[in-house]
């Protein structure tokens, strides 16, 4: 797979979230609204996936989903790769917003409850206590993706 149709991908993942959560943001169904915030949720953690996926091929590392392998790879390399480095400083921090996307998957994910406290009875737009939403999660991650694939045309 190509750096653009990889790329590609995370757009369609990313897009998927956004309409998802517009969506989700306009129904009147709470079963509806946790499903659509369930799909969103899904959409961005593979959005994730795709951005993982784009700095693996830019810097040719070993294939992982794991950012600290990723990272552990590129210091092995001598590499230096800022959005890498972020990412795990995020993941390290329970109340970051990537910490709590990851989160927000896994509850998902395991079909469980969440510790996340809701305001109302969905987090679609709304947030929790830490002030993360689904739509939070989306702005945030775009704004990494763009960042990366700005810092990536530099070079």
């Amino acid at each position: 797979m190509t750096g653009a149709s990889i790329a590609s991908a995370t757009n369609q993942k990313l897009d998927a979230a956004r309409r998802l959560i517009q969506q989700s943001q306009a129904c009147n169904e709470h079963w509806l609204c946790a499903g659509l915030e369930s799909s969103a949720i899904f959409q961005l953690r593979s959005a994730l996936n795709g951005l993982l996926q784009e700095v693996r091929t830019a810097y040719g590392l070993s294939f992982s989903w794991d950012v600290s392998n990723l990272l552990e790879q590129a210091v092995q390399k001598g590499l230096v790769i800022p959005v890498l480095s972020e990412l795990g400083d995020l993941l390290a921090q329970p109340q970051s917003w990537c910490s709590q996307l990851e989160q927000a998957y896994l509850v998902e994910f395991e079909c469980r409850t969440s510790t996340v406290a809701v305001v109302g009875e969905d987090l679609i737009g709304k947030g929790g206590d830490e002030g993360a939403s689904v739509g939070f999660y989306l702005s945030k991650l775009v704004e990494l993706v763009l960042r990366f694939r700005e810092e990536s045309s530099e070079y």
